[in-house]
């Protein structure tokens, strides 16, 4: 049997990085990955971690998700190559806080480029190929901020519910050719995501911003604190290599589940988020967390 060929966006670090490494590295049925990352500069991290499968069944290339002759470029040398692509993986994506007072339209946009738009123009790319073989899997990486608001990241979060969207609709679709869409939805993971510039220079010049008022700074110290310690009690953010799990179960069920969350305490919240329809039970929880 062929080895699959899968293409992984934002794999400089964290669940993209680990993603990679795993699949192409695993014992039975390995998959040859096509590793890609916006930033070429990072890509030591990766080589070092992929080791002996460099070039053999893991090959890095430069892929930007808001930009549509590097995807257009990158899928056009995979199936010249290979003559297919079976796994999609969407994984690049930016992460963080805001005051949504003053967080401006074009910062809003730029989230929304990045998470949302550059999972359509990546989809949008393979799509045609996998209707035309009948055959494929699409795998995002959500957040359960996807699914249930959290304060201060209106953000973040309506990026990721609009991806949710995008993919609840889009797997009712591709389930007539066979293409299974699947969102994998993590809590708080070890990743360097919210230490990237877009995110944190952002959220430190809206702290200095004279326009928000001394309480709504508070609520933010209050909140991060109470996140913190709650994070600590719950033994730390969850590791990568959990999440990467999940990923795997996606690509190799023989009918993956739509959404996957990755931890017993995600599973849970999403429960009981969706156990009352009027939505107000999730918010009055959240008030009282």
């Amino acid at each position: 049997m062929a080895s699959r060929i899968a293409l992984i966006t934002g794999c400089s670090s964290g669940i993209g990085l680990e993603t990679a490494v795993r699949l192409a590295q695993r014992a039975k049925d390995p998959l040859i990955v096509y590793a890609t990352m916006r930033n070429m500069s990072k890509k030591g991290e990766l080589e070092t971690a992929a080791g002996d499968a460099l070039n053999k069944t893991l090959f890095i290339r430069e892929l930007d998700v808001t930009k549509e002759d590097t995807i257009v470029e990158t899928v056009a040398h995979i199936l010249d190559t290979h003559g297919q692509i079976d796994v999609l993986v969407n994984n690049a994506g930016i992460a963080g806080p805001c005051i949504p007072d003053v967080t401006s339209i074009a910062t809003f946009k730029k989230m929304f480029d990045i998470n949302f738009f550059g999972v359509i123009r990546m989809t949008q790319e393979v799509i045609p190929h996998m209707k035309r073989r009948r055959s494929g899997r699409i795998i995002n990486i959500s957040s359960l901020a996807g699914i249930m608001g959290v304060m201060f990241y209106e953000m973040y979060g309506s990026s990721k519910f609009a991806l949710e969207g995008f993919s609840e609709c889009l797997a009712i679709s591709l389930r007539h050719f066979n293409v299974w869409v699947s969102n994998v939805q993590p809590g708080p993971v070890e990743t360097k995501v919210l230490t990237n510039p877009d995110v944190s220079d952002v959220l430190r010049e809206q702290m200095d911003d004279p326009r928000v008022d001394e309480e709504t700074r508070e609520m933010y110290k209050t909140i991060s604190k109470r996140r913190e310690t709650m994070l600590t009690a719950a033994g730390g953010a969850q590791p990568a290599s959990e999440v990467v799990d999940v990923v795997e179960e996606a690509l190799d069920s023989e009918k993956p589940h739509f959404q996957y969350q990755t931890s017993e305490v995600t599973r849970n919240l999403a429960a009981e988020r969706f156990k009352d329809p009027t939505g107000d039970e999730a918010i009055e929880k959240f008030l009282m967390r």
